[in-house]
């Protein structure tokens, strides 16, 4: 009686789940995946000097996918700022492809104020052979669900979900940024609770991508009994109303992290409720506000395990807040000396 309900549920939210995975996610020889998160990099060609900005990003990015070797990246939003947007994006996308790696990317809330609409930036978006995002019937870029499957079983041993948080409220009366929809809080629930009863009643274990962060964050941050590790030099910016996503997060058991971008000077992880809620680190140079050394967010997850090892790798080759997440806590891992 489940697959029924799941189909039905997937076909309401934008049609992601009909649509195949394009390319295989799998375990590694040593049974390790490794993502590179990428956020706020705010390439903007408007100007001779943010022009010259931008190559920086690029030389960064070809940089730590050289020295990183990620097997996945993650682009969590505000990627491309400034017009003529379309130049930005397919010099981003060619980029991946030259390396070969596959790639996802979710919106911001600036990636649509250019001279592109979500629909056009989707198209661009999803059309790389590396490329896992698909589009929905709107032609906008879908929330994906992708597997990650174990090294020799063929079968899935992670879900990655990249989720759309959307830009400004579009409610009348209510000012701020915008909020997970209903339908697709139901999708992820549904999935998650397919994937569980699939595996035997064990939740699978899951990450999410989005740009906005939760609602959540900023009280979880603020208590002193959580387990954290980063910084923030600002204060979350979350959407204006709060739909019970983290909720659902918690009831479903899957996802037992978050990574969002949005606050250029919040890098941090905090741990809530058996959830880790995460920031990547700003990836962009001076195009706009940041006061943190620009860098990325590694992730290295190990089948069969429930946590995954995370770090910051800095502009200059610096790896700052090496960290574990397992049973429901973040551990800083000492550098070595």
């Amino acid at each position: 009686m489940k697959r029924p309900i799941v189909l039905a549920c997937a076909a309401v939210w934008s049609v992601v789940s009909a649509q195949a995975q394009p390319a295989t996610l799998r375990f590694g020889e040593n049974r390790t995946f490794k993502i590179a998160q990428f956020t706020d990099i705010h390439l903007d060609p408007s100007t001779p000097r943010r022009l010259a900005q931008a190559g920086k990003t690029f030389a960064r990015l070809d940089r730590i996918l050289a020295g990183e070797r990620p097997d996945l990246v993650v682009f969590t939003g505000d990627v491309v700022t400034g017009a003529p947007a379309e130049t930005m994006w397919r010099r981003l996308f060619d980029t991946m492809e030259r390396r070969g790696i596959p790639y996802c990317t979710v919106l911001g809330n600036h990636d649509a104020e250019q001279d592109l609409t979500r629909a056009e930036i989707g198209r661009l978006a999803a059309s790389g052979p590396h490329s896992l995002n698909t589009t929905g019937v709107s032609g906008e870029l879908s929330d994906l669900e992708l597997e990650v499957l174990g090294r020799d079983s063929g079968a899935p041993a992670l879900l990655l979900y990249c989720l759309d948080s959307h830009a400004e409220s579009q409610m009348a009366g209510i000012e701020g940024y915008d909020w997970f929809r209903q339908e697709q809080i139901a999708w992820l629930r549904t999935r998650c609770e397919a994937r569980t009863a699939a595996n035997g009643g064990r939740p699978m274990p899951a990450l999410a991508f989005f740009h906005i962060a939760l609602p959540e964050y900023a009280a979880a941050w603020r208590n002193p009994d959580n387990s954290r590790i980063g910084r923030a030099a600002e204060d979350e910016c979350p959407g204006a109303l709060n739909p019970g996503m983290f909720a659902a997060l918690v009831e479903t058991g899957s996802v037992m992290a978050t990574f969002a971008g949005h606050d250029h000077d919040i890098d941090y992880l905090v741990a809530d409720r058996g959830i880790c809620l995460g920031y990547g680190r700003f990836s962009g140079d001076d195009t706009t506000y940041n006061n943190l050394r620009p860098g990325v967010r590694l992730l290295v997850l190990t089948e069969g395990e429930r946590g995954f090892e995370t770090w910051i790798r800095e502009d200059d080759g610096r790896k700052v807040d090496h960290a574990r997440f397992a049973d429901g806590r973040i551990t800083e891992i000492p550098a070595k000396r």
